[in-house]
């Protein structure tokens, strides 16, 4: 399965990082070069600002567009993929667990699966639908999650999903994934990998200290939103809650709202 890592040009320490620890797991990868915020034009950045419930960044709008050139790849190469951001931390097994995903065959049945947690509560199913490495980790479709980007399995299928919506809407990536209604996802338990920032929610050390280059990056378009933009944003915010609210009773009558788990001894 291949292997991608979104990463910026001049985010060489996180670069270096990752090839380390994908020498230690005997695995390879292949460098995604990352959207920057000097790619888009102001022309884009205003042409797309509209569809959030609040004025985007342009490094949000980076990240997205990052995560649609890896969904490209997975349609041009007509094979599931790992996508990953270069902060992503694996757990030991990882490339076992690689192996079983793919002898497992789940084409028809899942879209996408998510690899990471965060430590807040999502609604899974009440039981797997598939058992991995021996029972190690299990596969629970995932009803209701907002939240993290930091790696995934996405199949053709699902990338297809993404780009078709992609034609006519743009968003944070994560609420982009997870409001695609007909996107079959899942969630994986143990995670199989924490975003460094998250790591020390769990006590479990990282090589580095953690940042976030979302934030960390400062807008080069000069804008301010006119009331015209902050009533479209305070409309989608309405909208949105409340296709929110509907999905999480549906959610929640189909499975049971609770934290995954995070087996740290697979990360130290």
């Amino acid at each position: 399965m291949k292997i991608y890592i979104i990463n910026l040009e001049q985010s060489t320490d996180r670069l270096a990082l990752q090839h380390k620890q994908f020498a230690r797991l005997n695995l390879s990868f292949e460098r995604l070069p990352a959207v920057s915020v000097t790619n888009i034009s102001k022309e884009f950045y205003l042409t797309n600002i509209w569809h959030g419930q609040r004025l985007m960044k342009q490094t949000e709008m980076a990240c997205f567009l990052s995560h649609k050139k890896a969904w490209e790849l997975v349609v041009h190469h007509d094979e599931p993929c790992v996508i990953l951001e270069d902060d992503a931390l694996l757990t030991h097994d990882f490339a076992e667990l690689l192996q079983d995903i793919e002898r497992q065959n789940l084409n028809e049945t899942v879209d996408f699966i998510n690899l990471e947690v965060q430590p807040r509560k999502k609604i899974v199913s009440k039981a797997p639908i598939a058992s991995l490495l021996n029972q190690e980790y299990r596969l629970y479709q995932l009803f209701l999650e907002k939240n993290g980007t930091g790696g995934y399995i996405i199949y053709p299928s699902g990338a297809k999903k993404l780009l078709n919506k992609a034609k006519t809407t743009l968003a944070l990536a994560d609420a982009f994934i997870y409001s695609c209604p007909d996107l079959k996802t899942t969630q994986i338990e143990p995670a199989a990998l924490l975003q460094d920032v998250i790591c020390p929610a769990y006590d479990i050390p990282v090589e580095t200290p953690p940042h976030s280059i979302i934030g960390a990056i400062k807008n080069t378009i000069d804008f301010q939103p006119t009331l015209r933009h902050k009533l479209a944003f305070k409309k989608n915010r309405i909208f949105t809650q409340i296709k929110l609210g509907i999905k999480t009773i549906k959610a929640l009558l189909l499975g049971e709202k609770r934290e995954i788990l995070v087996n740290r001894d697979k990360f130290l």
